[in-house]
């Protein structure tokens, strides 16, 4: 069909006039969109989710490793006389201490512990290094310092057993 002269000077809707085109309007967003980062979204919910049932159905205990163990105890230890608590003194000690003659009274820990900390202050452990542990025995570097007299660093080796399951200090 052909254009008369009145067809011709009308723009294309598709033209600005100058033969320039004229930009689409954007489309509405889509659902589809999305889609790539909600199965991404599922994906990492599905994985927090898996990860906080694996740490409330297995005790933080089981998720340790044995060095962390050994540390723990010997940790215990000291915050037990840090703390005075000669309970948990004891708890922390092995067997073959707890049935030596020198193994202190509870008058003479909390004496002696007293006594230390007056003086002292706290026993502070920046680090336990060295940890080697074969079987139910191992031994780690306790690097210690009372907290009033940080510049008189410590290193004292000490031996950790497992009884019964769990890590105790001994001096043997």
């Amino acid at each position: 069909m052909a254009q008369g002269a009145s067809d011709r000077d009308q723009p294309d809707p598709g033209d600005r006039g100058d033969g320039t085109p004229v930009d689409e309007p954007p489309a509405a967003p889509s659902w589809r969109n999305a889609l790539p980062f909600l199965v991404a979204l599922g994906v990492v919910v599905v994985a927090a989710v898996g990860i906080g049932i694996s740490y409330l159905v297995r005790p933080a205990d089981d998720r340790m490793s044995t060095e962390a163990h050994v540390q723990h105890a010997i940790n215990n230890a000291y915050t037990a006389r840090n703390d005075l608590d000669y309970a948990k003194f004891r708890d922390a000690t092995c067997a073959a201490d707890l049935s030596s003659t020198t193994f202190p009274s509870e008058s003479t820990f909390l004496g002696d512990n007293r006594r230390s900390f007056d003086e002292n202050g706290h026993i502070v452990i920046p680090e336990i290094s060295g940890v080697t542990v074969d079987g139910d025995r191992a031994t780690a570097q306790v690097h210690w310092h009372f907290d009033e007299k940080s510049d008189q660093n410590q290193v004292t080796e000490m031996v950790v057993v497992r009884e019964d399951g769990d890590w105790k200090v001994c001096t043997s």
